[in-house]
């Protein structure tokens, strides 16, 4: 009996009660919540939530007089809280226009939650009242959420989630009308959705998601150190002032950077399928990120200056299956860069046949793109930018590990859905030896070792790059390469594996510094070291130098700070207090000389 009785108590304890609870704009909080007597405030229901229970938001406009600051809640990973509307109504979040709102960090929703499904809500009219940009939406410091369905207009940010939040995900949401005509440089920080502030180590995802009309930015990636995926998007009207064609913000459709440090060859931007059209200035624009990127079958149409910018400090990105057409600039792509299949015919390019004409689109009617949504949410159907049959452009692509018809991929953001669909597996492709930070003397013979697999074929070929410059190629096991008396000099590997499809992969660029002999003996002095992360560095005795370039790694080879110091300089202070305890390398090169020391942070 007491083993029944065990039993009965686990099974209970393991089934999902989740409670459903009401809001209505006629509501009030004084209320129980239920279908016949609903809250008003989100603010009210907020406190009797617990891991998946329901809020129903009834249709109508609900005035609120303050933030709804929403915190300190969440559910689990098989028990979601479920903030929706209800079937088949429209609920609309406002402020009162009565009365002086009274923001919570410039928000008319502050979110902080974990396990969340937000579905099918409207936020608008949370208008700047003085310089501060106000926020719709504002999530912070939240993870494993979905945002789905959210139409965010009329406010200041439509959306940002900030802070230390991730595997979120935005989906088939509408970001639209956002500005801010009261901030000091006015007009220019109102973005449709900004995914700003994040640390390293946090993955997003924006899917079927489309921003215009925004004075600043389509969607914005400021200050982001993780990684951000952006499928099936479109962007298009930013950096005017709203429905005119008044100059506003900076104008870009999909804008991915800052980081604050130098990630080097790590992958922390993903954008696919997606669409930029007659923003203000860029279409797709790296601004200044320091990561490596991989851009696969995007459109950029009639944009202000380039359709893609990606080329500071020689960042790493994959560009294939990209379409450039009649933007005012051609694209600006890093040497280093991976650039295939693409097709640039922009209005600078004045000479020769071009690759592309309107004949190749079966419409080029924009208004398309605000056509309403399917009843599922995703995004309509459009001609709008997709090929003709006929076009030279349709299975022109190359094989990117996405699902296509026909032969191969087609070149743009739009698949043509003929034929049956295909979907071949991309080789794995990584470059096991040398490790990560491992430096050689001048003259150097280095031994590289390539790991390459394909999970639904053969590999038939392996190539190894200096940048974009080729070395060698093996079409047989194992895959190692000597390179031998190699000069001074920074070498950044990798390696490409092509598989019997003829699809090919690339691996994470691996730097390799080759220096020369150090004859002066030159040092630097770190003290003190242990520390709490505040240390100075005197390089008084790297006299010759005329520059210097800090950098700090951990023990896995992650760059966590870099930054260039003027020979003017003989010491320098630093603050690096916000990172982990734990045992650093501080390495410093001054022409063809590198020196290391270890920092210990307690």
């Amino acid at each position: 009996m007491r083993v029944f009785f065990s039993f009965l108590v686990l099974l209970l304890c393991s089934i999902s009660y989740g409670r459903t609870f009401y809001l209505s704009p006629q509501g009030a909080d004084s209320n129980p919540g239920t279908l016949d007597q609903p809250f008003f405030t989100l603010n009210k229901a907020w406190t009797v939530l617990a891991p998946g229970d329901t809020i129903y938001l009834r249709g109508g406009i609900y005035q609120y007089e303050s933030t709804q600051y929403l915190k300190d809640k969440e559910g689990n990973s098989t028990n979601l809280i479920k903030i929706w509307s209800y079937p088949d109504e429209q609920p609309i979040i406002t402020r009162d226009p009565s009365s002086y709102f009274a923001y919570t960090w410039a928000s008319g929703i502050l979110f902080s939650g974990n396990y969340f499904h937000w579905k099918g809500i409207e936020i608008t009219g949370f208008k700047q009242q003085d310089h501060s940009v106000y926020t719709g939406l504002r999530v912070s410091d939240a993870n494993n959420n979905i945002f789905e369905q959210i139409n965010s207009h009329h406010n200041g940010h439509g959306c940002v989630i900030t802070g230390k939040s991730g595997n979120n995900l935005v989906l088939n949401s509408d970001f639209h009308h956002n500005q801010d005509p009261l901030t000091t440089l006015e007009y220019s920080n109102a973005d449709g959705l900004e995914i700003c502030y994040i640390p390293a180590g946090f993955t997003n995802t924006v899917k079927g998601c489309r921003f215009w009309w925004n004075s600043d930015d389509g969607i914005d990636l400021w200050q982001n150190d993780g990684v951000v995926v952006i499928d099936n998007c479109w962007s298009w009207n930013n950096g005017f002032i709203p429905d005119t064609y008044e100059i506003a913000g900076n104008g870009s459709g999909f804008k991915l950077g800052i980081t604050t440090i130098n990630h080097g060859a790590k992958t922390l931007r993903i954008v696919r399928n997606c669409v930029a059209y007659n923003n203000r200035v860029r279409g797709f624009d790296q601004n200044n990120a320091l990561c490596a990127m991989e851009l696969y079958n995007n459109t950029a149409y009639k944009n202000g200056t380039n359709g893609f910018v990606l080329n500071y400090k020689d960042i790493f990105c994959k560009v294939k299956n990209c379409i450039s057409y009649k933007n005012t600039l051609m694209p600006e792509i890093s040497k280093s860069s991976i650039v295939e299949r693409n097709v640039f015919s922009d209005d600078n390019q004045k000479t020769g046949e071009s690759p592309i004409t309107d004949d190749d689109f079966i419409s080029l009617n924009e208004s398309q793109l605000i056509w309403q949504r399917k009843a599922d949410g995703s995004l309509p159907d459009i001609e709008f930018l997709n090929l003709k049959t006929g076009s030279p452009l349709i299975d022109a692509g190359v094989d990117v590990g996405m699902p296509y018809y026909g032969k191969a991929p087609d070149i743009g953001a739009f698949e043509v859905s003929v034929g049956e669909v295909q979907i071949n597996k991309l080789p794995v492709v990584s470059i096991s030896s040398p490790t990560k930070s491992t430096s050689f003397t001048a003259p150097a013979t280095i031994s590289i070792t390539i790991e390459a697999s394909d999970p639904d074929g053969s590999i038939i070929k392996v190539e190894l790059f200096d940048g974009a410059r080729k070395l060698t190629e093996s079409t047989v096991t194992p895959f190692t390469f000597t390179l031998k008396d190699l000069p001074a000099g920074t070498y950044k590997l990798r390696a490409v594996a092509t598989d019997n499809l003829k699809a090919t992969n690339t691996s994470d660029v691996m730097e390799v510094i080759v220096v020369a002999f150090n004859e002066k003996g030159e040092h630097f002095n770190l003290y003190p070291n242990p520390n709490d992360g505040r240390f100075t560095v005197d390089f008084s005795s790297l006299v010759e130098a005329k520059s210097f370039m800090l950098t700090v790694v951990d023990l896995i080879g992650n760059t966590v700070f870099q930054e260039q110091i003027s020979s003017d300089e003989s010491t320098r202070q630093f603050d690096l207090s916000h990172l982990n305890s734990g045992i650093y390398i501080l390495i410093i090169a001054a022409g063809q000389i590198l020196l290391t020391q270890k920092l210990i942070l307690n």
